[in-house]
């Protein structure tokens, strides 16, 4: 099976997108087996399957793991977490994807009376010892690069979640897609989030608007507000201006 698996990875990084049928013939096994294999492949967030095959769901090159995020523009993140925090009021529910500048907010929220729920594998240990926050874990399968729960747990368990605000992380932007992760799994728990009710809050900094990520989670007319450490570029700005968003810059 490794080897398969192996095999099936190496054919997706070639060629973006491949068919059941022609993996079927290809690896000379069943139909049945190799959608095993592609079920295995999307919890792990390597593929989506789409319309009798599979797509490549992020651009490994490009794939940078948590723990070197969490020591990138760490001064710029740290005052968008404290920013965000200063949002959050007693007695609310909230909710946060995985990534790292959300998990600087998750810290500055120690002590508070809220109720946090997140796919951030992370978040569960972080108020292990804070008796003030609830933590409700999301479930699904772990993407260990970002240390996010993914799959059909995930987006089931948010059928179920009504919050009060929404706090996503974004890895790039373009003015007429919107907000962008580089890995589409990811991207896809990411739109199921927008769908939990409350004011939806992109925690970004400025250097997520100089280009687009792999797949986009959120046009611009889903966010209500987007929290920066600086000016978004000129053509950034417009483009949310105009979709309504609100801008909250940390410092200008």
């Amino acid at each position: 099976m490794d080897d398969r698996i192996a095999k099936i990875k190496s054919i997706l990084l070639n060629e973006k997108r491949i068919e059941v049928t022609e993996l079927r013939d290809r690896l000379e096994v069943s139909e049945v087996t190799i959608r095993k294999d592609l079920a295995r492949l999307e919890n792990e967030g390597f593929l989506l399957r789409r319309y009798g095959g599979a797509i490549l769901a992020e651009n490994p090159g490009k794939v940078v793991g948590y723990l070197k995020k969490t020591g990138v523009r760490t001064a710029e993140k740290s005052l968008i977490a404290k920013f965000a925090a200063s949002t959050v009021t007693e007695g609310q529910n909230i909710l946060v994807d995985a990534g790292s500048t959300t998990f600087m907010l998750v810290r500055e929220l120690r002590g508070r009376d809220i109720r946090v729920v997140t796919n951030n594998a992370a978040v569960g240990y972080e108020f292990m010892s804070d008796s003030n926050v609830v933590v409700e874990m999301l479930g699904g399968t772990l993407r260990k690069p970002s240390g996010a729960m993914i799959g059909s747990w995930a987006l089931e368990n948010l059928d179920k979640v009504r919050v009060d605000k929404v706090f996503l992380g974004a890895t790039g932007f373009d003015v007429e897609r919107g907000f962008s992760s580089e890995n589409a799994v990811e991207a896809e728990v990411k739109r199921k989030m927008l769908e939990c009710g409350g004011e939806i809050i992109i925690l970004a900094d400025s250097a997520k608007f100089a280009r687009p990520a792999f797949a986009n989670f959120a046009a611009l007319d889903e966010v209500d507000k987007v929290i920066t450490e600086a000016p978004p570029p000129r053509e950034a700005r417009a483009a949310l201006e105009k979709a309504g968003v609100d801008i909250k810059i940390t410092k200008e």
